[in-house]
């Protein structure tokens, strides 16, 4: 069984599945729903790619929509 690389040190191609990146996202101590990292890929103009049913995005771009999501956060300290 093959499995996919998820890693922040791959360069140009970096496309991770949204599940996956809602799964390691959640390491960080910052959750993000499957719907919400999309919603801000949308409003951020991180391109999505749709590959059956599942959404790819860049891995970088994640991160820094994520970034971005949570220091726009008011609940967090």
């Amino acid at each position: 069984m093959a499995t996919a690389l998820i890693s922040p040190y791959v360069p140009a191609g970096d496309e991770t599945k949204m599940d996956d990146a809602v799964a390691l996202l959640r390491e960080t101590g910052y959750p993000i729903s499957k719907s919400t990292l999309e919603r801000q890929c949308r409003q951020r103009g991180v391109t999505l790619t749709k590959r059956g049913r599942a959404n790819y995005a860049s891995w970088s771009d994640l991160l820094i929509v994520h970034a971005a999501w949570v220091d726009s956060r008011d609940d967090i300290p």
